[in-house]
C-alpha cells in the first residue's frame, strides 16, 4: 500500500520536474517525467516507449498528411 502511495507521489513530482527542466531547457534536450522518477526501472521506462522503424514512420507519415488536409 505504501509502495502505491510513494509511486503516486513520484509520479506527481516528476511531473512537475519535467515541466520546471524543459522550460529551462537548452532547446536541444527534451525531458519526460520518467527521467526524474527513480520509482521506474529501466524495463518500465522501455514499456512506455515506441520502437520507430521504417514501416512506423510510413504509417505516421500517411496519417499526417490525411489530417493537415482537413
Amino acid at each position: 500500500m505504501t509502495e502505491g502511495r510513494d509511486r503516486y507521489d513520484w509520479s506527481l513530482v516528476s511531473a512537475l520536474m519535467a515541466l520546471i527542466a524543459n522550460c529551462h531547457r537548452n532547446g536541444r534536450t527534451e525531458y519526460k517525467s520518467d527521467d526524474f522518477n527513480p520509482t521506474l526501472t529501466k524495463a518500465d521506462r522501455r514499456q512506455h516507449s515506441l520502437l520507430v522503424t521504417d514501416e512506423n514512420v510510413g504509417i505516421m507519415r500517411n496519417e499526417f498528411r490525411e489530417f493537415f488536409k482537413k
